[in-house]
């Protein structure tokens, strides 16, 4: 092998190259490509069966491998059940101990998560780094996703797709620089939206978990179900993209934030019961004569709730996830505690008590419309 990677006479005996194949030229021109970009000789062995691919793999790993487990464990000064441990919490598969797999910027993002373990504890550590593994792989997959959708399908319908697949992958990935530069930036503002005081804590009186005062909701897709049928694949995926970012913009421009998409649902949280219902009505409005969408139905509830890794539990969550199945196509049902709280602003109509699912007693439900 030369300095500038694999002759074609190599390429030929590791099998990547067959000069009598009519499209020779094509594969050769796409494995010196790949060679000009950082591909090794192992990577094309590796990759053999699906080279274009490959371009993302040298310009998204983080660094050359070069350590194995047992030279991290040395030089970050982990136990082996530490390592394996975060490694899992990041939604990482586990390496073999004699694999060359770890980077230079594993070894210090290691480094960096052991002091941390200093500052906050080996349980803290793991379950934050479990929550960043978690939000990254959806991040993650919804980025291959998009170039999947909207840059590799329309370059199949090419004659010679390879060579052109591979520097599309090249040029998606050169901006993951960028794409880290923005979530650094984004996660400072989230993490100055999200501060608060110790009251939270002294209201708790206990370390290890966090109390806060919250009105919960949940939006509903009314017959999803239906909709499925109805619809191509891409004609749903396009109508719940809507869907999510419809209630999505409504919730944070009334200071709440959107907890998590559950299938047809949203779950967010409101700093108060007047924004919950603002959002909600907003919501119901909005939906309730979209071109392709169903109505929605809203369900809220305000209490204390149970906050943690970015979640909310407690009695209040549960009861707003029973309150909304309550709620007809494109009405807001909450509970007496929003009922008492916003019935000088909105009107408050009692929808006498009902039997909820899971729950103990009977509750007490309103139907809000605005006054």
């Amino acid at each position: 092998m030369s300095d500038d990677g694999p002759s074609d006479a190599e390429l030929e005996a590791l099998g990547l190259y067959d000069p009598s194949s009519p499209q020779a030229d094509v594969q050769l021109e796409l494995i010196h490509y790949l060679i000009s970009i950082g591909a090794t000789r192992d990577d094309l062995v590796e990759y053999r069966d699906e080279l274009p691919v490959l371009g993302t793999v040298v310009m998204a790993r983080p660094g050359r491998p070069r350590y194995t487990s047992e030279e991290i464990l040395a030089k970050t000064g982990m136990t082996r059940e530490l390592l394996t441990r975060l490694w899992r919490a990041a939604g990482l598969p586990e390496l073999a101990d004699d694999v060359v797999a770890f980077s230079d910027t594993d070894l210090e993002m290691l480094q960096l998560i052991r002091a941390a373990q200093t500052l906050f504890g080996e349980d803290a550590v793991t379950q934050l780094t479990r929550v960043i593994g978690s939000s990254l792989a959806r991040i993650a997959d919804a980025a291959v996703s998009s170039f999947l959708v909207n840059i590799e399908v329309p370059i199949v319908a090419t004659e010679s797709p390879g060579l052109a697949i591979a520097k599309a992958n090249v040029a998606a990935a050169s901006l993951l620089p960028g794409l880290s530069q923005a979530m650094d930036v984004l996660l400072r503002h989230h993490i100055l939206a999200a501060r608060r005081s110790l009251l939270a804590w002294q209201v708790t009186e206990s370390a290890g978990f966090e109390i806060q005062s919250l009105a919960v909701g949940f939006v509903d897709l009314v017959g999803s179900t239906a909709l499925a049928q109805r619809l191509a694949t891409r004609e749903l995926g396009v109508a719940l993209s809507d869907f999510e970012t419809g209630v999505a913009d409504t919730v944070v421009a009334h200071r709440g934030r959107v907890v998590k998409l559950i299938g047809d649902e949203v779950m967010f949280v409101a700093p108060d019961p007047f924004a919950a219902c603002e959002i909600a009505l907003e919501v119901a409005a909005a939906f309730s004569a979209h071109a392709v969408l169903p109505p929605v139905r809203a369900g809220i509830a305000w209490g204390e709730v149970l906050t943690r890794d970015g979640d909310y539990f407690g009695p209040v969550v549960n009861l707003a996830a029973r309150v909304v199945k309550e709620a007809a196509p494109g009405c807001v049902v909450a509970d007496t505690a929003i009922a008492d709280a916003v019935r000088d602003r909105f009107t408050v109509s009692p929808l006498g008590s009902r039997r909820l699912k899971g729950l103990d007693q009977e509750v007490t439900l309103y139907g809000l419309e605005r006054a």
